[in-house]
């Protein structure tokens, strides 16, 4: 659909002065975010679900909204989990000046997540050089100050906005937020306001991890194993379940038949995965090969930190994420075979110039898949920078 209202806006008498966004983007390390609470002049700090969202604008000016410290309870309707696979897109770094005049709002909680931070760094520095007016918006982790944050996200004039939906408001979160401009939603979920829905192709990703598992299996022991480990994590529901399904399918492209003797390990947190994949090394012989995969580096952390280095068992690990942690231990530990990189800190290169397309009036994929690449220890090091790591 078009979008009328793609000019710059012109300043509203009504709305505070805006202070220097310098130092309020240097102290920003939230998951995207769009408007609502707000600090006067210093940085972002993250909130906890007792306090009001906050909001800042990031421009040549910058405003400051104080937010209502109770919102308005919204019904929450739950959404299906998508089984498209969109299309997959490039990385684009935006063209100086390309958002001149705008106002783009972000809005998405914070926490201490890793990835969620690379997602709103990587937003925020591609809004940057695109020269928009960025507002955001922190409601921390509870649900119905993100709902806020979507209702003062609607009061801003914002020409088109960047959020990291709640998964189980749904409808909610469209009617809050801004009407009638476009919407890129960084979520596993759709949501019916969206213009385009950023993610991972999580079948793609566990059909990478499974696959380079299932090869080296085929091309070190023509597919044979003792055990065969897949970690899991039900916690993080659908995203688990596709990378899981993906695996399998990664795994049995390279070596054909059923993996019905798979031991499976539901892994929250590194000490759980760390127990049951020890446990599951019970009975398998000395000289046993073990194949693990797992869908993300908690459980693939915990697997790494059981290895010892006295077992002549021969394990090989592969998983889904190389976040900062897991690319320096696979640099350092020989059972990891590598991991399937998502790139969360180059989602800004995808969203910020999807929504300045859609502003120009350009037709979007309704679903978009970022590009993902499986790395090992000889090739991480193309695609990241490994200073951090220890002996790098």
């Amino acid at each position: 659909m078009p979008f009328p209202r793609v000019g710059p806006r012109r300043p509203d008498p009504t709305r505070p002065r805006i202070s220097n966004p310098a130092p309020i983007l240097a102290g920003l390390l939230a998951v995207a975010v769009l408007l609502v609470g707000c600090s006067t002049a210093g940085p972002d700090v993250p909130t906890t679900s007792a306090a009001p969202p906050e909001t800042t604008t990031s421009s040549s000016d910058s405003t400051t909204i104080a937010p209502s410290t109770t919102p308005t309870p919204l019904s929450p309707t739950t959404l299906p989990t998508t089984t498209e696979t969109g299309a997959t897109v490039p990385f684009r770094t935006v063209v100086p000046g390309s958002g001149d005049g705008l106002r783009i709002g972000l809005v998405a909680p914070t926490t201490a997540d890793a990835f969620g931070r690379a997602v709103t760094d990587s937003v925020v520095a591609q809004a940057e050089i695109a020269g928009a007016d960025l507002v955001r918006c922190d409601p921390g982790d509870d649900a119905a100050l993100l709902l806020e944050c979507a209702q003062r996200m609607a009061t801003q004039q914002v020409d088109g906005w960047i959020a990291i939906p709640p998964p189980d408001l749904g409808d909610a979160f469209c009617t809050a937020g801004p009407q009638d401009v476009p919407l890129i939603a960084i979520a596993p979920r759709a949501v019916r306001c969206q213009t385009a829905r950023i993610g991972t192709d999580e079948l793609q990703a566990g059909f990478l991890a499974g696959s380079a598992l299932g090869r080296s299996a085929r091309l070190t022991a023509d597919c044979s194993y003792d055990a065969l480990v897949l970690i899991t994590n039900s916690a993080t529901g659908s995203t688990a379940t596709r990378r899981l399904a993906g695996i399998r399918t990664g795994f049995a492209s390279e070596c054909p038949g059923p993996l019905d003797d798979a031991v499976q390990v539901d892994a929250a947190t590194q000490d759980i995965a760390y127990r049951g994949f020890t446990a599951a090394l019970t009975g398998v012989p000395a000289d046993g090969r073990v194949l693990v995969a797992a869908v993300d580096d908690v459980g693939a952390l915990g697997v790494a930190a059981a290895l010892d280095d006295t077992d002549t068992r021969t394990v090989t690990l592969a998983a889904v994420g190389a976040d900062q942690q897991a690319r320096c231990r696979i640099l350092d530990t020989p059972q990891w075979l590598g991991d399937t990189a998502l790139f969360p800190d180059r989602y800004g290169e995808v969203a910020v110039p999807a929504l300045l397309d859609a502003l120009a009036g350009k037709a979007l994929p309704r679903i978009i898949s970022l590009e993902t690449t499986f790395v090992t220890a000889e090739t991480v090091g193309d695609v990241y920078d490994l200073d951090d790591c220890p002996a790098q």
